[in-house]
C-alpha cells in the first residue's frame, strides 16, 4: 500500500484515499528537526508496521567482507528503530547507530529481540564474540557526532530523503567518517521502477562524481569502497 500511495501522490505528499489519511506512512519533510520524525516513528507503532523496519537487511555477504579484511567497527547512519546494529554486533562487530529521532532510538536501544531474530539479517552468519552496540540521537551532518573514523558505514534508505541540493553535504559527512579502508553501503530503495528501465539509485551520482571504486565482494579490500544496493517494490 504505501508503494502504491508513492507513486500516485509522491514520496512526501499528505495522502489519502476512500476518505482514509495514509499521510502517517510518510517520512517527513524536514531531515534536521527530530519531533516530525518521532512522530512518525510513533505511528509507525500505532499502526503495527514498525516490525517491517529491518525487511531488506541482508548483511551476510559483508559479514563475510568484514571478518576476511579484519574489519571491526560499523556506523549505521539513519537507523530508526532498526534491529541491524544488534545483528552486526552479535556476528562480533562494535556498532554504532545514528539517528535524528531520540524516540526511534530510544525504541531501538530498549528492544531486545531473540537470537533467531537476529540471525535473519546476517542471512544465517555464525555469532562472533559479541561486540558492542552503541545508540545516539544525533544530526548526521554533525561532523562532532560519532566522528569515527569507522570501517564501515551504512546508510540504508535515508540519504536519499535528503533534497538534491543538500545530499552532497550529507554524503560527504558520512564519507568523512569512514576509515582510509573501509565500505560505505548505500541502500536506496525505487520505489517507482517500472521495467524495463533500470532501477534509480539516488546516490550512484554522487559516487561517481566523487571518483569511488565500486565494490563487488572481492576481497582483500584495498581501499575505501562504495557497496550499492538498489531495491524495488
Amino acid at each position: 500500500m504505501r508503494a502504491l500511495l508513492q507513486r500516485l501522490f509522491g514520496r512526501r505528499m499528505t495522502a489519502s484515499v476512500g476518505g482514509e489519511d495514509f499521510s502517517w506512512m510518510f517520512p517527513p519533510n524536514t531531515m534536521v528537526h527530530p519531533a516530525p520524525w518521532d512522530r512518525y516513528w510513533r505511528d509507525q507503532f500505532t499502526h503495527g508496521i514498525a516490525g517491517f523496519a529491518d525487511m531488506f537487511c541482508d548483511d551476510g555477504s559483508l559479514v563475510d567482507a568484514m571478518r576476511a579484511n579484519g574489519l571491526r567497527t560499523v556506523l549505521c547512519v539513519g537507523n530508526g528503530i532498526s534491529q541491524e546494529p544488534r545483528a552486526l554486533a552479535r556476528a562480533g562487530f562494535d556498532v554504532t547507530a545514528l539517528d535524528l529521532s531520540p524516540f526511534a532510538t530510544e525504541m531501538a536501544q530498549k528492544t531486545a529481540p531473540p537470537e533467531q531474530f537476529l540471525a535473519g539479517p546476517v542471512d544465517g552468519r555464525s555469532a562472533g564474540p559479541k561486540g558492542q552496540v552503541n545508540f545516539v540521537a544525533g544530526n548526521l551532518c554533525d561532523v562532532a557526532c560519532c566522528p569515527g573514523p569507522y570501517d564501515v558505514v551504512i546508510d540504508r534508505r535515508t540519504l536519499q530523503l535528503y533534497p538534491d541540493n543538500e545530499r552532497p553535504t550529507a554524503m560527504n559527512a558520512v564519507a568523512n567518517r569512514l576509515a582510509s579502508s573501509g565500505i560505505f553501503l548505500s541502500h536506496c530503495h525505487d520505489g517507482w521502477w517500472r521495467p524495463p528501465a533500470p532501477p534509480r539509485h539516488a546516490t550512484r551520482s554522487w559516487f561517481v562524481d566523487q571518483g569511488w571504486e565500486f565494490w563487488q565482494g572481492e576481497s582483500p579490500l584495498r581501499g575505501r569502497v562504495a557497496c550499492l544496493i538498489t531495491t524495488t517494490g
